[in-house]
């Protein structure tokens, strides 16, 4: 997991993201999710929301570049289908 393919991951589900949940995602631990986090959060192309939960702060990140769709979206929308597994691009693990 990579900051962009993590910030990619969290445009397409449009779902609140803590370092653990991140993490967890990915299949990574807490502190490269932490790292992944803090990244988004500094670097200004990414357009984020923040909220705290019972002491804990989570992200959701709501645009790229100024994109409010993810890249996987806007090739599947392109194709008018999902593409197969084959042709995705690999594994979420960059």
């Amino acid at each position: 997991m990579n900051t962009h393919t993590a910030a990619e991951k969290m445009l397409e589900t449009g779902l609140f993201y803590t370092a653990r949940t991140l993490g967890h995602a990915f299949g990574e631990s807490v502190k490269h999710g932490t790292r992944c986090l803090k990244n988004i959060k500094r670097d200004t192309r990414y357009t984020t929301v923040s909220e705290t939960r019972l002491g804990v702060d989570a992200i959701k990140v709501i645009a790229i570049d100024g994109r409010r769709v993810s890249i996987d979206q806007l090739q599947n929308k392109a194709l008018l289908f999902k593409r197969p597994a084959l042709l995705a691009g690999g594994s979420c693990h960059a």
